[in-house]
């Protein structure tokens, strides 16, 4: 079926045909008009057809001025004989009159300033002839305009209007399409002109003002400020935001007593009411050094997101002190939030970004928690914006998600101190490093500050406010330009408008949330439970008040998640540490005999090994090329081949001044014909290992190879138990999950991918422990092997396999499961073998364990959220509604109105609390078996999915739904019934206006 093919084949001349016919008059070519029977002359009377009325017949002048009395801005065109023109509905004696009824006259009309009133619409922009009503008790001009639904553009004689659709048009398109304003109003000005010969009147600037009016009177009438008797003047900070219903809201959707609720009941576990935050900068969102605030001063003024400026401004005014080395010497890896500080200061930027704090869980904004940066993301900006943010109605209990939370959270009590913050008061906070920038961070700090290990966080992974930011950065073009209030306040637009969208899609966001979180539940606790039956009571006790006691004091109980490493474990990357301080310790005294400007003796052999690791993995590309392979690999592997002979070159030229005795050796290898010389990746390089089998190496040397030739074999163990788990995981998932060619194929790829890396660990192994044999000689060690042991292909298995020799119990561990660590005198001893993987299994097991914790948490967290977001409608609904009978205004009309819009807003929380009520009535069936429709085929019947409380637990075994009886076909829904049913439960985000 190839649709579009076949309508250009056969129909696209009629289609054609039809554009063309249009273009005349068609079925009215009669010269008489439909309505009066007038006769029609081109140029005595002529004919009139409207482009915008679905009507295609033409009238006489008077009856299309008569039926456009009350659409006075549609376009019109003349029939002039030949061809239709365009012609305004003032140049045929049109007036619009405000104040009155439509047809009605006004006794004493007074023309808009200059009879030259120009209207914005969606059809383009209009010249119309506009009378305000001259009347005794006639309304001020601008009110006139509001009661017509057009928009004046100032409140003194207004000669400029823009309707109301045309403002709500672009209103959700600036949202949903981030569409810039001059691109929307040139739109206008080409649908009113095409052509460049009748341009309409300019009235950017004036769209401008009046869409930004639009916005804050939008964002007033949403929060309730025409319900309440203040209207307008001293609204209150953070009071026009949307809300995350599923956030923890004291006195709106927590219970009462939630403050004194126990740690953990039945009924109540405190952790749930713990706030989520998440704390990050946007060097996008910049502003340039346009504008000021006196000339262009911000509306909202602390109202919605953005924090108040003034306040904001006195707080870096007093406490920044321009000191950034205490925010530079952080004990980690630098980030961009500290070390853009410096470079993000640019010339003829008023800000550079923006740093906000965010719902973390839901990804909405919170109030009072945006503000510019004047210099990177420093720590008092961040200091206010949070400080701001948790004194608008949050709980006590707080984890916060910041990606150097790391450094920022240490001095954090003694920085608010200083600054007189009385926030931290009873409050408990608790610190985490976004997911996808913990690899980041050093190792410490990868399992202090992980997310997935912080007890009682769920599924937290706190990205939340990365995600927010892909979605405002399409406005940073604009913004940039814009000034400093004008931004402010469409900023504050952009996040309410971006908040709502969240709200209405909360329903199927936690639907899905938990029908994943409970499948994981189940899969995690069981692996959890097998794992620990495999293990040894003795050891789990130990592990488990290990864990439990960094659960309650982490800052002071060891980490259980760490490898405890002692002094005696060393990577080659920490020996290298290690050799170069005892390198620098000789220059400063005196110790070191200078043969090289750069190279040490010890940075000699690195490089060696270094260009060994490279040998090792061109031989292994080269072999993978096959007989045939294209000349675009070929080319590939002699650059990288050119690369690493230059590499050696440069390196022998060190090694001789060094090695003296080897260039006998590198002489007698390159002697013979040049063409049979070996090529780069199989050339010998006589490290000490190798040349002092048949020349005299300094001792120096040896050592040094030795050394660096222990951490090489542990690494390389290590990296080769660490690929045995990937492979094992992937084959586990794929033949759990993939089915069909396709992914199999796929998986096939990855497992390759692994298997290779699998051979370049046991290669650069036996490498290291090649040359550890030889140089045991050289150095006189004895009893150096300990765990370390020729590596056979059959050791190279995974924990669990066996050898392949005997039943499951005779099943025997392969030894580089047992591999210790060097003892302080060099030598490898067998007594560490076994503490080295009780280490790892530790590690292992407590890992094991916080996963199965926060699936089982995250079904609880999800659960709460549920029943918080249904309360929170309903407890909005209840405002709304309470708000209908306030008199304070004087005239009946505009109580109507406010009365109209309280019950209208209260009835859409109704209707998205029943929705929620719906679209979760199965849930709590789902987290009492442990199952979801996906898994099971089929879904409980309706006797057990009565609406309820999602978060309310089971008393006793009576009130837990019956297997059999939510597994009985003849009442359960079949789970295509079930998508059916939801799809026709789609959500509908209506316009809360």
């Amino acid at each position: 079926d190839r649709p579009l093919l076949t309508w250009q084949k056969e129909d696209t001349q009629c289609y054609l045909d039809e554009l063309m016919r249009l273009e005349g008059r068609g079925d009215f070519n009669t010269n008489v008009c439909p309505h009066c029977s007038a006769r029609l002359f081109p140029h005595e009377t002529p004919g009139y057809r409207c482009q915008d009325c679905d009507d295609p017949a033409l009238y006489c002048r008077s009856c299309i001025t008569e039926r456009h009395v009350q659409l006075p801005l549609h376009r019109l065109k003349e029939w002039t004989g030949t061809h239709f023109e365009w012609i305004t509905l003032k140049a045929l004696g049109l007036r619009v009159q405000l104040g009155h009824r439509p047809g009605d006259a006004c006794y004493n009309p007074i023309k808009a300033f200059g009879d030259a009133f120009v209207v914005l619409d969606l059809h383009g922009i209009h010249e119309v002839g506009l009378d305000f009503c001259g009347c005794e008790r006639a309304a001020p001009s601008t009110t006139q305009l509001l009661r017509f639904r057009w928009f004046p553009a100032t409140s003194v004689d207004p000669r400029t209007a823009a309707t109301f659709r045309l403002l709500e048009m672009f209103h959700l398109m600036s949202g949903q399409s981030k569409i810039s304003a001059f691109e929307f109003y040139s739109t206008l000005a080409r649908r009113s002109d095409n052509t460049g010969t009748q341009p309409p009147k300019d009235r950017y600037v004036s769209f401008l003002l009046m869409m930004r009016q639009w916005r804050y009177l939008k964002m007033l009438k949403r929060a309730g400020r025409g319900n309440v008797p203040s209207g307008a003047t001293a609204v209150p900070e953070g009071s026009c935001v949307v809300e995350c219903p599923a956030c923890p809201h004291p006195g709106k959707n927590l219970p009462s007593d939630w403050k004194t609720a126990p740690e953990q009941s039945l009924r109540h576990r405190k952790w749930l009411y713990e706030q989520y935050l998440a704390i990050d900068g946007n060097f996008r969102l910049k502003r340039k050094r346009v504008s000021s605030w006196d000339l262009d001063p911000s509306l909202n003024c602390g109202c919605a997101y953005f924090v108040e400026r003034g306040a904001y401004q006195v707080h870096l005014d007093k406490f920044d002190s321009g000191d950034l080395q205490g925010e530079l010497s952080a004990d980690c890896n630098t980030h961009d939030a500290v070390k853009l500080t410096n470079i993000k200061g640019a010339a003829g930027l008023a800000a550079t970004g923006v740093a906000t704090v965010d719902c973390s869980r839901h990804d909405m904004k919170c109030p009072c928690s945006v503000g510019d940066l004047q210099k990177g993301e420093r720590q008092v900006n961040v200091d206010y914006l949070l400080n701001s943010s948790l004194t608008h109605n949050t709980t006590n209990m707080c984890a916060i998600s910041y990606d150097v939370a790391c450094s920022y959270s240490v001095k954090v009590p003694t920085r608010w101190a200083r600054y007189g913050y009385r926030t931290l008061a009873d409050r408990k906070m608790t610190w985490c490093i976004p997911m996808f920038h913990l690899n980041a961070h050093r190792e410490r700090c990868r399992s202090v500050f992980s997310p997935y290990l912080l007890p009682y966080s769920g599924r937290l992974n706190g990205e939340g406010t990365e995600r927010r930011w892909s979605m405002a950065n399409g406005y940073a073009p604009a913004t940039k330009e814009m000034g400093p209030g004008s931004r402010n306040d469409f900023l504050d637009d952009v996040f309410g408008d971006q908040n709502w969208v969240k709200v209405t899609r909360l329903p199927s966001t936690l639907l899905t949330r938990i029908k994943v979180a409970v499948v994981e539940r189940a899969k995690h606790v069981q692996a959890y439970e097998d794992f620990t039956a495999s293990l040894p009571p003795i050891s789990i006790g130990k592990w488990k008040d290990m864990v439990e006691s960094w659960d309650h004091s982490p800052a002071t109980a060891p980490n259980p998640y760490e490898f405890q490493r002692t002094h005696e474990d060393l990577t080659q990357a920490a020996l290298r540490v290690e050799l170069a301080e005892h390198d620098a310790a000789d220059i400063r005294e005196g110790r070191a005999t200078a043969v090289h400007d750069y190279y040490s003796a010890s940075t000699i052999i690195i490089v060696g090994m270094e260009i060994e690791d490279q040998q090792r993995k061109l031989l292994a590309d080269h072999t993978a090329l096959g007989a045939n392979p294209t000349d675009l690999q070929r080319a590939k592997i002699l650059e990288r081949q050119n690369a690493l002979q230059r590499r050696i070159d440069g390196w022998r030229k060190i090694q001789n001044l060094f090695m003296p005795s080897v260039v006998t050796l590198v002489s007698q290898q390159s002697s013979s014909d040049p063409q049979d010389s070996p090529l780069p990746q199989k050339a010998s390089l006589f490290l000490p290992s190798s040349a002092c089998i048949e020349v005299t190496v300094p001792h120096i040397l040896l050592d040094h190879e030795w050394r660096l030739r222990e951490a090489q074999a542990l690494d390389a163990l290590t990296d080769l138990r660490g690929h045995l788990e990937v492979r094992a995981y992937v084959y586990r998932y794929k033949d759990q999950h993939l089915r069909g060619q396709r992914e199999t194929l796929r998986s096939r790829s990855i497992i390759n991918s692994i298997e290779n890396k699998i051979k370049m660990d046991a290669s650069c192994y036996r490498a290291a422990y090649s040359a550890l044999t030889t140089l045991s000689g050289a150095l006189a060690k004895v009893n150096w092997r300990g765990s370390l042991q020729p590596l056979l292909d059959s050791d190279i298995r995974h924990v669990s396999a066996g050898d392949g020799s005997g039943s499951e119990g005779r099943r025997e561990l392969s030894w580089i499961w047992k591999a210790g660590s060097a003892s302080a005198d060099g030598n490898l001893v067998n007594e560490g073998a076994n503490d080295n993987l009780q280490e790892g299994l530790r590690v292992e097991w407590c890992k094991s364990r916080a996963r199965a914790k926060r699936w089982i948490e995250e079904v609880e967290i999800l659960q709460e959220e549920m029943r918080r977001t249904k309360e929170y409608l309903d407890w909005h609904s209840r405002w709304w509604q309470g708000h209908t009978a306030l008199m304070f205004h004087q005239r009946a009309e505009t109580v109507e109105g406010a009365h109209a819009y309280a019950y209208r807003q209260a009835l859409i929380r109704n209707k998205m609390a029943t929705y929620c009520e719906r679209a979760w009535r199965y849930v709590r069936a789902w987290v009492c078996l442990g199952l979801v429709p996906s898994e099971l085929g089929f879904q409980p019947p309706e006797s057990h999915a009565t609406p309820q409380s999602p978060s309310a637990q089971p008393d006793d075994e009576d009130d837990l739904p019956s297997l059999n009886t939510i597994s009985d076909t003849n009442s359960a829904m079949s789970h295509s019934m079930l998508e059916a049913e939801m799809e026709e439960y789609d959500w509908v985000e209506e316009d809360y206006d």
